[in-house]
């Protein structure tokens, strides 16, 4: 009936309430009929058209603010001129802010701030709920000098409902921090109910992507923390991301890990940190914030990243992994670059490598675990070359096991031992055993796994007759 009562209308009235609608309640509208969405056609094409300049925005590079025709000014001002535009953007990428393009002013920004100065102004007011009073003052001066983009940033953020992805590059500790502390807030908020800016902001946040280009030093995995208090945030990733052991390094680090405490834990499922360098005291806290719902974890060191004295640990992060996704992990990748380590004899020359101990230990308490991928080394239990066999280390729910390297010490078809005779009972799940690295198998090993439903394949898999 009141479809009816709106079709009476005349195509003019019907067009001012398409124009007057919010991006993502315009589908719905535009789909309830189709004379409704004939009519609407002209506001189809302009929301398309906004759609595409908006949803995906880029701030900050080194050379030019210029890129994609924004920086954090020139959106708010865009805002101003049309509010329904902050519900456009899908995706944030935040590249390359550093001291030297922090302070990059030209007149045009000098501008906004004269053009929409109460407006600017007013923004310290209304964000007062996502900021402590003690930095209200500061926030709304900040908010007034074109310099402080990283200011009008993070209260962009405040502002944009529909945000589902942020990616970060190459930005300092120093310019990150308003950002971290405006995410700290609304993560406040929206765990508050009672909160006037509950669910005012970052409600559909799901990714935080963190990257650095640079060799010598990594993001601090605090930038991390704010994110997770965020109910929607379902994804962490990152590459070149440090993360202190304070069992071996400095202990004046320790500060950079102090937050505020969680009033409920996150719900992210999915970690991922390539070409990092993170200790297991850094991830115990980390999984602080995380939750208990994580279904993949993946994690490949590199030691060049050494300001943080955080040495590669597999057993330490497997025990941690252990004590908080037992029972939701379905996916673990744990690999390194390992560099050989050790000391030379002065008598013979010979290089005696130092022994590490990356025995992964028992992975029976993963109930969930489906596929596994690990450098071998995780299964050399001494020196001497003593082998763990798969079968009394995985899990009844693996799957997939994927190995890489190659084992130094030890024969490889340990590995194998019993693993046909206890398939059917331990190991019912399994199929496919993938060896990435250089492997000799007899062919015994391989023919007696095919026959109980384990494929054992690899690209420099050799076959010892």
């Amino acid at each position: 009936m009141a479809l009816c009562r709106l079709l009476a209308c005349p195509n003019e009235v019907i067009v001012q309430i398409a124009d007057e609608l919010f991006p993502e309640d315009l589908v719905s509208f535009i789909l309830a009929n189709k004379a409704i969405y004939n009519v609407s056609q002209l506001v189809v094409r302009k929301h398309q058209a906004l759609l595409k300049q908006y949803s995906s925005i880029r701030f900050g590079e080194p050379e030019s603010y210029r890129f994609d025709g924004y920086h954090p000014l020139h959106l708010l001002e865009a805002i101003f001129q049309n509010p329904k535009i902050a519900h456009y953007p899908v995706i944030i990428r935040i590249g390359d802010y550093d001291e030297e393009s922090y302070f990059k002013v030209n007149r045009h920004d000098a501008g906004i701030i004269s053009s929409w100065e109460s407006k600017i102004a007013a923004l310290g007011t209304e964000n007062q709920w996502f900021n402590e009073e003690e930095q209200r003052e500061l926030w709304g001066l900040a908010l007034l000098v074109s310099t402080n983009h990283v200011y009008h940033l993070a209260t962009l953020l405040t502002m944009l409902p529909n945000l589902e992805l942020i990616k970060i590059r190459n930005m300092s500790d120093e310019i990150s921090a308003p950002i971290r502390d405006m995410v700290w807030a609304i993560a406040a908020a929206n765990q508050d109910p009672a909160s006037p800016m509950h669910g005012r902001a970052l409600t559909k946040l799901i990714e935080i992507s963190v990257d650095r280009s640079e060799t010598d030093y990594g993001e601090d995995i605090t930038i991390y923390t704010p994110f997770t208090a965020l109910p929607s945030l379902r994804f962490l990733h990152g590459r070149m991301v440090e993360g202190e052991d304070f069992r071996n390094g400095d202990q004046s680090h320790r500060e950079l890990y102090r937050g505020p405490t969680p009033s409920q834990p996150g719900r992210i499922e999915d970690v991922n940190f390539m070409c990092s360098a993170i200790g297991v005291e850094a991830w115990e806290w980390l999984f602080k914030y995380i939750g208990k719902g994580l279904k993949r974890f993946a994690y490949n060191y590199e030691p060049a990243l050494s300001d943080y004295s955080a040495d590669y640990d597999c057993p330490g992060i497997v025990a941690v992994l252990r004590k908080h996704a037992n029972h939701s992990l379905r996916r673990l990748e744990l690999t390194a670059e390992l560099r050989d380590r050790g000391s030379t004899n002065p008598v013979t020359g010979e290089f005696i490598e130092d022994y590490i101990d990356q025995f992964v230990g028992d992975l029976k308490a993963f109930t969930a675990l489906r596929v596994l991928r690990l450098d071998d080394t995780a299964f050399q239990m001494s020196r001497e070359g003593a082998i763990a066999r798969l079968i009394d280390v995985l899990p009844a729910s693996i799957r997939v096991v994927k190995l890489l390297s190659e084992i130094k010490e030890g024969d490889p078809a340990d590995l194998f031992i019993g693993l046909a005779e206890g398939k059917e009972e331990l190991l019912p799940e399994l199929k496919k055993i993938y060896l990435e690295g250089e492997y000799f198998l007899p062919q015994g090993v391989i023919d007696e796994c095919k026959a109980v439903g384990i494929e054992i394949a690899g690209p420099c898999l050799q076959i010892d007759e």
